[in-house]
């Protein structure tokens, strides 16, 4: 009786760590990135341009355009989109990194998910840099790309 209660209690805590992992890779954005889950959201933004990390297309990149006046003007996200299927979205797969722009030069604030950042995997947490600290973040976001792809060595990808 005692190894089945074991036994039941593993696979219900197991059960609740899958939850968790599929919730925490949708999770809310970081305060002050806008939430494009959100179809309200989205609708204020235009898709500017649309890429690839590293020309990868499992990792797609979207620079978005505010409609109107607003704080952030402009907002990059890339997206881990190894979702098994053919095509993305920003509204369903998972953000693993976040750039906000008060003007088309001028970044105001970039943020990495930590998940991405330690294990190659979205986990909705996020790490938050300043804008004196981005290039460091983003030099993380490309080792971190290289390493969740299984790319030996390090070097510049962006």
């Amino acid at each position: 009786m005692g190894s089945f209660r074991t036994l039941s209690i593993s696979f219900a805590a197991s059960l609740l760590a899958v939850t968790l992992v599929q919730a925490n890779a949708l999770a809310a954005p970081p305060s002050g990135v806008p939430n494009f889950t959100d179809p309200t959201v989205l609708s204020r933004f235009v898709p500017r341009t649309v890429s690839n990390l590293a020309g990868d297309p499992d990792f797609p990149s979207v620079l978005l355009t505010r409609r109107g006046e607003g704080t952030p003007q402009y907002v990059l996200v890339i997206v881990d989109a190894r979702n098994g299927k053919e095509t993305w979205s920003i509204r369903e797969d998972a953000a693993v990194f976040y750039a906000l722009f008060a003007d088309r030069e001028t970044i105001h604030q970039a943020f990495l998910d930590a998940g991405f950042a330690a294990q190659g995997q979205p986990s909705g947490r996020f790490l938050a840099a300043r804008p004196e600290r981005v290039e460091e973040l983003v030099g993380r976001l490309g080792e971190d790309y290289l390493r969740a792809r299984g790319i030996a060595g390090t070097g510049a990808i962006l």
